[in-house]
């Protein structure tokens, strides 16, 4: 389950219902995504599917991504990079 921290009040909320959160807290500005630690601007958190899982998360010593796992966040990651590539250009 994903939860997210308020950059106005610092309350967690589940992504279920971060939206009626944004629309009663007057300081929230961003929301920050607990488990990968991104933070989202606006309603960018909708958009927010994967992040890491809890086997990356709790057992890091000995977690092995599989070939399709990494080739996947490497892809993602490179279009990450064509995003804000594009963001500082504009």
């Amino acid at each position: 389950m994903v939860f997210f921290v308020c950059s106005g009040c610092n309350e967690s909320c589940k992504k279920s219902s971060l939206s009626s959160h944004i629309r009663r807290c007057p300081s929230c500005t961003s929301v920050t995504c607990v488990d990968c630690n991104v933070t989202f601007y606006g309603d960018d958190w909708r958009s927010h599917t994967s992040c890491v899982t809890e086997a990356e998360r709790y057992e890091r010593t000995v977690y092995r991504a599989d070939g399709k796992s990494r080739r996947r966040e490497a892809a993602a990651a490179e279009w990450r990079g064509v995003i804000q590539a594009a963001k500082e250009g504009a």
